[in-house]
């Protein structure tokens, strides 16, 4: 131990007094005849840009650090470190990640000066920084968690309050002359430990960081418009290159660049799948820690309980069961329970039923901090992570299920869903291809998404696009293809800015529902257009609709497709608001009456589709004496039966402009050919007489 390198890593809030220790360990050191160097962050702020109170940038200030440190231990010399080294990574990133010519014994010095004292210290300092950095950094050495300890590789963690002592010199004289003492006793309370592979705080930080990454975004693969947003927030242009690369991005980016070690991930990378942990099939054989490497036998400093390969073992088949597992909660007890049972029962040397201490332990240091339970999770409910929600067999019924309306309904962000499910579960060992669904819709889309124009929002990259403003509720501008079919109630759409309020898959396609922007107003007109015709011509990220307002457009879209039976949704906004409103008097006010007579045959069909419209809106004819149809009770057969061919009445109540032109009312009414005959409106009525007229006249002058 004599013949190892020490070097002193000073931690500590701004005006806790790091820069007087430093001055203080460096003047005890010369007299003991050791030659240091002490480094300080401010010290390269001012070599980098001519003075100390300039933060710089701080990936240049860190390269030149570790230059300095690296050079030093190099010639032999000894460094103090003096910055805040206020968080885990940036102690981790000299004590573990830095790459040193020669093994060294990190000594920490934390400085637990009052936070109040360093307040008054800074206002005396030239340098001062806001208070509401002290009490940042404050905060960050005070985690229960993520506090600094030896396990961060130091081999002894001196805490001094340099406020507390009258002489600081003799205080730390003394702390100087009880450092080999403490660092023998330190390390012969881990002698026991079984080393292993991930041993070293630095590695076991990065494996569960990069397991908790995988969870949020498997494959980190920005596969649609919300996953690609909420990458875009950490790394933003997204990461290139292999998964290793992109998650050694991503690491950096969410947890400092100490994680981001590429090699490092890909191994780690390997030793899940090995065990397990990216396996569709709930894994059942014991986890096996990975032996020790180079990096675990140089390291002088000290361990973190997870050091031990039984404690490793433990924690990684907790977080791998309840990964696979996420509701396994037992039908009766405390969950809790449940789980020591269970994990028993896969691998007797990581819980007994009587270690209900240890599994809360685990919980609480493990699961919550390293973000796979949110905090303060009910128990009771167990330990969902990620998406592992659903069983094997579920899985695969997702997948036929996936298959069956994918292509039929023609939407090429559900295709691109599909073919990643699909992917995911069979590099996870699932078998797909003996899946078939026993239901399926036998209605498809009439577009196809590979033969349109590339600027359709029926393409996929546009999709995403569309579905992306309206998750955000971006106001868009949108255009009509100038070759696309359209009726003669079309309106025009140029010059008109837009709120695309949803997606409706509609008998043959995909049609977009928005609401019309209309100055001075809070509601617009909404209106519903076929996709395959649309370009999104803008996109005015600064303009989005107020939450409540798109709730409140959202909700009267609702009630005008259940009104209407179809997507027509009519050009008068003030009876848009009527119908679409929450005043059901109003809105009874303003729907008209249809009232039609059919035939025995056309009414059975039609005393079945109770769902077409509103049941509230539905008047249905009684039997006839001698009928032994079944009805239900609360079926609105309230009509009274006439006679004659056409003798049961059916009247509905719609809007206005339904009645007036929709052609899926028109389609559905008029296609039972002769077997309805309308009584009103004579709008209906007389447009239902000419067509057949029409119709036979077409027919008599080609004969």
């Amino acid at each position: 131990m004599a013949d190892l390198l020490r070097c002193h890593l000073l931690i500590g809030p701004p005006g806790s007094g790091k820069t007087t220790l430093a001055a203080v360990l460096a003047q005890r050191f010369a007299l003991r005849g050791q030659v240091v160097e002490v480094l300080s962050t401010d010290g390269i702020r001012e070599e980098l840009y001519g003075d100390a109170t300039i933060q710089g940038f701080w990936p240049a200030i860190e390269r030149r650090l570790h230059e300095r440190i690296t050079a030093a231990i190099a010639r032999g010399v000894g460094v103090i470190v003096d910055a805040t080294h206020a968080k885990r990574p940036w102690r981790l990133a000299i004590t573990q990640r830095l790459e040193l010519p020669q093994p060294v014994q990190w000594i920490g010095w934390q400085l637990t000066t009052p936070l109040e004292t360093c307040k008054q210290w800074n206002r005396l300092r030239e340098r001062r920084v806001p208070d509401a950095v002290i009490h940042a950094f404050a905060a960050s050495l005070a985690d229960a968690i993520f506090q600094p300890s030896r396990a961060e590789g130091l081999a002894v963690l001196v805490d001094l309050d340099p406020s507390a002592h009258a002489d600081l010199e003799a205080a730390v004289e003394q702390e100087l002359r009880r450092l080999d003492r403490r660092i023998v006793a330190s390390l012969n309370r881990e002698q026991s430990h079984q080393l292993h592979g991930y041993s070293r705080l630095l590695d076991y930080e990065r494996l569960l960081h990069l397991l908790q990454l995988l969870m949020r975004f498997p494959d980190l693969h920005a596969a649609d418009a919300p996953t690609t947003a909420a990458l875009q927030q950490i790394c933003n242009p997204l990461p290139n290159g292999d998964l290793a690369a992109r998650a050694a991005a991503y690491l950096t980016a969410l947890h400092g660049n100490c994680y981001g070690d590429a090699a490092a991930i890909m191994a780690d990378l390997a030793w899940l799948e090995q065990q397990g942990f990216f396996s569709v099939l709930p894994a059942e054989a014991p986890i096996s820690a990975p032996p020790p490497d180079a990096r675990v036998a140089a390291n002088q400093g000290g361990w973190p309980q997870e050091a031990d390969a039984k404690v490793f073992v433990r924690v990684l088949s907790l977080i791998r069961h309840v990964l696979q597992h996420p509701f396994d909660k037992g039908s009766e007890g405390p969950v809790q329970r449940h789980l020591l049972e269970r994990l028993h029962e896969l691998d007797a040397s990581t819980y007994t039923p009587r270690s209900g201490d240890t599994l809360r332990r685990d919980i609480q240091k493990v699961l919550t901090p390293y973000g796979f339970r949110p905090p303060g999770e009910n128990v009771r409910h167990g330990y969902a992570l990620g998406t592992a929600l659903l069983s094997a067999s579920q899985l695969r019924d997702a997948v036929t299920l996936l298959r069956s309306t994918a292509a039929q309904l023609g939407d090429p962000v559900h295709q691109q869903l599909l073919a990643d499910l699909e992917r995911r579960l069979s590099q996870g060992g699932l078998e797909l291809e003996a899946s078939f669904s026993v239901r399926r819709i036998a209605n498809r889309s009439i577009v196809d998404p590979a033969l349109v124009r590339s600027d359709s929002l029926a393409c996929r990259d546009q999709a995403q696009r569309l579905e992306a403003a309206i998750l955000q509720g971006n106001r868009v501008v949108l255009g009509r293809m100038a070759s696309a079919a359209r009726f003669t109630t079309s309106t025009d759409m140029s010059d008109q800015r837009m709120w695309p309020l949803q997606l409706v898959f509609h008998n043959i396609g995909w049609y977009l529902a928005y609401e019309v922007e209309s100055p001075g107003r809070a509601e617009g007109l909404i209106r519903t257009e076929r996709v395959d015709r649309l370009l999104l011509q803008e996109v005015h990220s600064g303009f989005r609709q107020a939450p409540s307002q798109r709730q409140r457009s959202l909700q009267r879209l609702d009630r005008l497709l259940r009104h209407t039976g179809g997507i027509y949704c009519g050009e008068n906004l003030e009876a848009q608001l009527a119908i679409g409103g929450t005043d059901p008097a109003v809105r009874h006010r303003t729907l008209q009456p249809l009232r039609f007579r059919c035939t025995r045959y056309v009414f059975a069909f039609l005393r079945e589709g109770l769902q077409r419209f509103p049941l509230e809106c539905i008047r249905l004819s009684k039997p006839l004496p001698g009928d032994d149809w079944w009805r239900h009770p609360d079926a609105p057969h309230v009509l009274e039966p006439g006679d004659g061919s056409h003798p049961y009445p059916i009247e509905i109540d719609l809007p206005p402009w339904t009645l007036a032109g929709d052609i899926d009312l028109r389609r559905w009414l008029f296609g039972f050919g002769n077997g309805v005959i309308i009584e009103g409106p004579e709008l209906l009525r007389r447009e239902h007489r000419e067509r057949a007229e029409e119709v036979a006249a077409l027919y008599a002058s080609a004969t």
